[in-house]
């Protein structure tokens, strides 16, 4: 080591050269580097999605799901698959074994095992395989809109048209990777064929189908080979047109006389039924989101989108184009929040460097930050990190940090030009002494950051790059510390030496060390139990203050984005429950202009985003997504929680008199001992247009935007089994229970009752007297009513179904069946309602599985501050176990899951890998000392510290939440340095004089080392607290985190100054007794063993207490 420090110290132009290096290839570095929301990640979830239109629940589920389940369980690495089988759709989602270490070999086996699939229907559509990651973002949603809209089919067509130029516009852009359509109908030509022309003339709708077949055909018909050249034949049979479609011959005789569609049926070129309604600020609109590539730069990406459509905003007046969930307008705002304040923390801990030492030593030091933010930014670009959120907050996590050593190297070299050395000599013998304590000071910082590298699951992928950035940054300050900062300090002080460089010896910090902090730490000595006790009573006492302190979360809410979910009664029909949609959209769109961007309206489907794993489809779901602006620019009042509960106010109206009643006794729990000064009490005015809507609805719901993954409801309970009734008896038993427990609420079961299923049922005898098969029969009544596709129309850009069916008047009625007939081999009319017989059943919404099984969830809300999710599911499971509900029913099994169980998992693995870096600091610490006891003293900042944890959180009103208990697992690697170097000095100054006074020893311990403790945590904390506060910017994502960081390492700071002299006190006299029973016992004097390894030679700390010079 001290050939390398010499070789440095004599090569000044080149460590000039290289520090400047650092700094550009950095700086450069980090402004090519792609800027995210979040970094990229495999969610380990897999999706197959399979479309069978027309098909009931319950024939999905048979037919689909079942055959699909089966091929999937036999895989192996997954840990869990859950299906929904819904009217036309079965969706299973499948999630990964997060201990498989290939994952990609799971996903291609999953792959494979649906390929292997056979038996599926012919109507059903090939099942889509989708691996969810992030690679892919939609980074934002392009709303097209026509400014005035008739809503007729050619003001859509004009709105299909315009979308489509757009959308190629879009593609065209260098990173964009896809660009997916919402709002958007297929072109279909329909056929609607008269029941009664049909009938009159003895055809059938398969005549017509397969007229249009056969018609439409373009085959090749070989190669002519001629005296000169090459000729192919192919014959065209193709129509386009409705025109053309309308004269294709049905049938015909030898005479000439033919019969056209045209003659049985109307034939217009329109769009598809719509399975969803999309609105943008309500109007109709087509939803074009752009997903970019993972090389992809989301912020360029999102301006250059910006820049086209502005293009055709004033090329086309005739369009309006809105853009929606623009997602680089928060990772914009997020990464200036984090630069601001990342500088701002810079500059403080730039000032109290200067505050507190010299201008040398201060700017040699705070030259450090640049240095090593270079080399981080070089080295995250090397392992393929980006900028985002999760790296940024790691680096305004370190800045603070990342000075400790330089200010360790400075102290020492300083303290050595002072007492004379030459600057040479003392750089070099400063920088060597030093280099255990600072190394070991780093290392327990990586040690307790490390861990985290290793924790399990999404959230570990989530936070992967927080202890990576830490770690890089750590090792990169900790090279500049010891091969760059002693060139440095050498190189300026080589020419002008003065003394007297380091401040603090007198002034104000003599007065407060001397009048202030020496008789504290005398009056702890003098009474160590008093304050032990005192102390461990503070921590209990914190914790009970916890106990009662309810706030948890394991994902914060946004403050600038929020739901509102709607379910109306199964059956209704999309305009139906747009209605409902509208009264919201009326409502939202009175907001004021300064806090409302924008709000989109789904109608048909409840999805927070694609990946949703709680996505509800069905025509009687909607819901309305609000964009807000930034919540700190909104006036007083205009809060979300303020506009939602405004909201909420003016829609109850809206819920069935259960429904209303829940939400009126939620409010009221919620508004207890709360006094809320933006209560406006404004009298709720029903529009006369939705009157005939209150009181229909059956759910409402108004949800912030999670900043996390969901989550799920606090309570729930999955029952799974084979029979509906019997799941739904036990389920029944299990919301009696619920019910019982205090503070629960909302307590509901996932079982909807569907839309009125017709069963009809072929006569088989009936049918084959008649000479028709039963095959025949289902495929004339699904031609009437839900239209068979004939043939479909090949275009240059589209594909278009001729599609074969009743007119909408006949198809409104389950009468119509008297209108549908079939032909029978001798070419005879058979009536088809004369061969069947129908029944009316219920039928059922959803069919939910787990694991292959049939799945009913009951779930319930948490209310006041009586429970919490983890008790609620205990108390939940006791009452079970003593009413042994599942003993009645062999054969069925029950889960607590929820949001309780995606808690338990996250912190499990987080206290793993905080017991892990528990471990690995003391056994750095161990052998450090070469002492088992002393580790003791050191770590015990670490319990201490939560002790400010819990008071700021609790004194801020703040959640704690996964990113706070984060913050704390990294907050134990800090705290123990300063502990390291008073336990290391006060044993230094006790092998310099073996027979002083220990009270002596640790008196002169914390008087030589109170500035160095200050410094380190000032900076630290300094750091940090823009972040905390948003002094740059405020981002509530990352206030937990710069809380529990911040305010531990302070209080921890302040244990340590006074309480680790006094456990070393204790731990003396301990080994004192412990020496004198030994030799009591043997007769022999026995030497209390004392550490192996020291930090500061005796010679480089010759102030005494009383602040003057020793000779």
């Amino acid at each position: 080591m001290k050939t390398i420090l010499e070789y440095f110290l004599s090569k000044t132009i080149f460590v000039n050269l290289l520090t400047f290096l650092i700094i550009f290839f950095g700086g450069l570095a980090a402004v090519r580097m792609n800027r995210e929301a979040f970094p990229n990640i495999n969610f380990d979830i897999v999706s197959v999605s399979t479309l069978y239109l027309g098909a009931s629940p319950q024939e999905v589920e048979k037919l689909v799901t079942n055959p699909l389940e089966k091929a999937i369980k036999e895989v192996d690495g997954i840990k869990e698959y859950r299906s929904a089988s819904i009217e036309g759709r079965s969706g299973i989602v499948i999630t990964l074994d997060p201990d498989t270490k290939n994952t990609q070999k799971v996903v291609d086996d999953i792959k494979s095992a649906i390929d292997r699939v056979e038996d599926l229907p012919e109507e059903a559509e090939d099942p889509i395989v989708t691996e969810i990651t992030t690679a892919r973002t939609p980074v934002i949603e392009v709303s097209v809109t026509l400014k005035e809209d008739d809503g007729s089919v050619e003001a859509e067509k004009r709105l299909r048209q315009q979308a489509k130029i757009v959308e190629q516009a879009l593609l065209d852009i260098s990173g964009v990777a896809k660009v997916a359509r919402r709002g958007w109908r297929e072109t279909e030509m329909q056929v609607d064929i008269q029941p009664g022309s049909l009938n009159g003339l003895y055809l059938t709708g398969q005549d017509v189908i397969n007229a249009l077949k056969n018609r439409n055909v373009n085959v090749p018909g070989g190669n002519i080979t001629g005296l000169e050249k090459e000729v192919i034949l192919r014959t065209i049979g193709e129509f386009d047109t409705p025109d053309e479609i309308s004269k294709v011959h049905v049938r015909g005789n030898e005479i000439g006389n033919a019969i056209r569609i045209q003659d049985i049926a109307r034939v217009t070129e329109g769009l598809r039924e719509a399975d969803y309604v999309e609105n943008v600020n309500g109007k109709k609109t087509v939803a074009l989101t752009v997903l970019k590539r993972q090389s992809s730069d989301a912020i360029k990406v999102v301006d250059e989108v910006k820049n086209t459509i502005h293009k055709f905003g004033e090329g086309n007046p005739e369009f309006e184009y809105a853009f929606v969930n623009d997602l680089s307008k928060y990772i914009r705002r997020r990464l200036n929040v984090l630069i601001s304040n990342a500088t701002f923390g810079m500059i403080l801990v730039t000032a109290s460097l200067f505050f507190f030492l010299g201008w040398r030593v201060a700017l040699m030091t705070a030259l450090g930050i640049p240095v090593s933010f270079g080399a981080t930014f070089i080295l995250m670009n090397q392992f393929g990190l980006t900028l985002n959120l999760i790296s940024m907050f790691g680096l305004v996590l370190v800045v603070g940090i990342l000075v400790d050593d330089a200010i360790i190297i400075c102290e020492n070299v300083y303290r050595y030009i002072e007492e004379g050395l030459p600057p040479y000599e003392a750089t070099l013998k400063g920088t060597l002494e030093v280099v255990s304590p600072v190394t070991a000071t780093v290392t327990t910082t990586i040690a307790a950051f490390a861990p985290m590298l290793f924790m399990s699951g999404i959230f570990g992928k989530f936070v992967f790059s927080i202890p990576l950035v830490v770690i890089i940054a750590l090792c990169a300050s900790l090279s500049e510390a010891f091969f760059i900062l002693p060139n440095h300090l050498y190189d300026i002080n080589k020419r002008n030496v003065k003394s007297g460089e380091i401040k603090g010896e007198s002034g104000w910090f003599a007065r407060f060390r001397n009048t202030k902090y020496i008789p504290v730490l005398k009056y702890a000595l003098n009474h160590p139990w008093i304050m032990s006790w005192g102390v461990f009573g503070l921590l209990i006492a914190s914790f009970v203050i916890l106990a009662g302190y309810p706030r948890f979360k394991l994902f914060p809410g946004s403050v600038d984005q929020f739901y509102v979910k709607v379910s109306a009664k199964t059956g209704s029909s999309l305009p139906e429950t747009y209605r409902y949609l509208k009264v919201l959209e009326q409502e939202i769109a009175t907001i004021p202009k300064e806090d409302l961007e924008n709000y989109a309206t789904r109608v048909g489907i409840i999805q927070a985003n694609p990946n949703d794993p709680f996505t509800k489809r069905g025509k009687h779901f909607g819901m309305v997504m609000a964009y807000l602006t930034a919540e700190e620019n909104r006036k007083k009042c205009h809060k979300t929680d303020d506009i939602i509960k405004r909201l909420r106010k003016r829609t109850l109206w809206l819920l069935n008199e259960t429904s209303r009643k829940q939400e009126e006794e939620k409010i009221q729990k919620e508004a207890q001992g709360q006094k809320d000064d933006c209560d406006s009490h404004e009298p709720v005015v029903i529009p006369e247009e939705f009157a005939s809507l209150r009181g229909r609805l059956l759910s409402l719901e108004y949800e912030k935007v999670s900043g996390g993954p969901p989550v799920g409801k606090p309570v729930a309970i999955e029952i799974r089994g084979d029979d509906y009734d019997t799941l739904l008896k036990i389920a029944a038993s299990y919301k009696d229970i619920l019910a019982k427990i205090d503070g629960v609420a909302d307590v509901a079961d996932d079982f909807n009752e569907g839309k009125d299923e017709v069963r009809i049922r072929v006569s088989e005898s009936l049918a084959s007297t008649a000479g028709v098969s039963v095959f025949r029969v289902a495929q004339a009544i699904n031609t009437a009513f839900q239209g068979t596709v004939a043939t479909k129309i090949k275009r240059t850009d589209e594909e278009v179904e001729v599609k074969v069916r009743f007119p909408e008047t006949y198809r409104k009625s389950v009468d119509s069946l008297n209108h549908v007939f079939v032909s029978n081999i001798a070419g005879k009319m058979i009536p088809v309602s004369r061969l069947v017989t129908m029944q009316k059943n219920p039928g059922v919404s959803n069919i939910n599985h787990l694991d292959g099984k049939r799945l009913v969830t009951v779930s319930a809300n948490l209310t006041g501050k009586s429970t919490n999710p983890k008790l609620a599911n205990a108390q939940a499971k006791k009452l079970a176990d003593e009413k042994k509900i599942l003993d009645r029913y062999p054969g069925y099994t029950v889960r607590f899951g929820g949001e309780n169980k995606d808690t338990d998992e996250s912190f499990a693995s987080l206290g793993i890998a905080f017991g892990a870096a528990f471990i690995i600091i003391y056994i750095i610490l161990a052998s450090l000392f070469g002492s088992l006891l002393q580790p003791a003293v050191v770590v015990s900042a670490i319990p201490f510290s939560f002790i400010g944890v819990i008071l700021a959180f609790v004194s801020h009103g703040e959640y704690f939440g996964f990113l706070a208990f984060l913050g704390i697992v990294g907050l134990a690697g800090v705290v123990v340095n300063d502990s390291i170097v008073l336990v290391d000095f006060a044993n230094s100054l006790r092998r310099e004089n073996p027979n002083k006074d220990i009270m002596d020893v640790l008196l002169e311990t914390g008087n030589l080392r109170l500035r160095a403790v200050i410094l380190t945590t000032v900076t630290t904390v300094l750091g940090l607290l823009p972040t905390a506060y948003g002094i740059g910017g405020f981002d509530p994502f990352l206030v937990p985190m710069a809380l529990a960081f911040g305010w531990g390492l302070a209080f921890a700071s302040l244990i340590t100054l006074i309480m680790v002299p006094v456990f070393y006190l204790h731990l003396y006299r301990y080994q004192t007794w412990f020496s004198g029973k030994i030799e009591q016992i043997f007769g022999k004097k026995q030497k209390i063993a004392s550490p192996a390894v020291h930090y500061f030679e005796p010679q480089s700390y010759t102030t005494s207490p009383t602040g003057k010079k020793k000779k």
